[in-house]
């Protein structure tokens, strides 16, 4: 028994929207089949795959700018050492030729630890990283572009089912009596992300002092260094160092140790003079 789903409802994997009626196949036996409101024939997903011959040798011409609007600078890979002449024959390489902005897409697939046979049938993403590291106190020829390859969908070939890169797209005409008609195409290829990232840096006295300013703030040094630049460099020097210390004079000081070893002597004297109530014989004989 099939149990005949309700009108209009939809299949997740279905090929069209269910219409509730139960039909025969067209096979050679035919059996009941819930019958759905869609592009006849259906998708047959077995279909042989038609590989494009010489994919490896195809070449991928990148175009990339960068700015960094703080420092009011920008640049692009088409370093001004490329001329025509130069475009027309080279080819990216890591070591021999590092700035030539047309890449072979096998070349991109080995570097990116790829197998271009198995990609070409299966599909796949590759990510090319163009990083831009510029410090700008130098020469603005050394800033210049680093690539890196990798696969970006590196574990779905461990994926039981949909492996690999694929899209439908589909093309649409009219036969000579009007059908509309379609040709759908599900395409695997070798998808290509191109992620561009970069920094700069440049020296700036400015905000160099106030981290400076700032770190010897949180180690206690920022008391000192302003009274050593307070008290050696302005103008008002004298008057700041008149109001921070207060000289005394070099009598008031003797005055002041004159007074204090009398007051000690004073008590010196005064302890002595209580002792008979410890010991009445030695004391009143000590005062004689």
């Amino acid at each position: 028994n099939l149990q005949v789903p309700a009108p209009d409802a939809k299949h997740q994997v279905g090929n069209g929207i269910l219409t509730g009626r139960c039909v025969n196949t067209t096979t050679a036996q035919p059996i009941k089949t819930c019958e759905v409101r869609g592009w006849c024939p259906v998708e047959l997903d077995k279909s042989p795959k038609i590989l494009v011959s010489r994919v490896e040798n195809f070449t991928i011409f990148i175009k990339n700018s960068i700015r960094f609007p703080m420092f009011k600078f920008s640049k692009g890979n088409m370093l001004p050492s490329i001329n025509k002449t130069y475009i027309e024959s080279c080819v990216y390489h890591r070591e021999f030729d590092p700035f030539c902005p047309i890449f072979r897409l096998k070349d991109i697939v080995s570097w990116a630890q790829q197998d271009i046979s198995f990609l070409s049938r299966k599909g796949g993403v590759i990510g090319i990283k163009i990083e831009w590291n510029c410090n700008l106190d130098r020469s603005a020829d050394l800033c210049i572009p680093r690539y890196s390859f990798q696969r970006l969908d590196r574990v779905s070939v461990t994926n039981n089912i949909s492996q690999g890169y694929n899209f439908r797209y589909a093309l649409y005409n009219h036969d000579a009596n009007g059908q509309e008609y379609r040709k759908l195409v599900k395409a695997y290829g070798i998808r290509i992300d191109i992620m561009v990232h970069g920094q700069a840096a440049k020296f700036n006295i400015i905000p160099t002092m106030i981290n400076m300013v700032a770190a010897f703030t949180s180690i206690g040094l920022g008391a000192v260094i302003c009274d050593l630049i307070l008290l050696n460099f302005l103008k008002g020097a004298d008057r700041y160092k008149a109001r921070k210390f207060e000289e005394v004079p070099e009598s008031q000081g003797h005055r002041s140790d004159t007074r204090l070893s009398s007051v000690e002597l004073y008590r010196s004297r005064q302890g002595l003079s209580l002792s008979p109530d410890l010991s009445s014989t030695p004391s009143e004989s000590s005062c004689r």
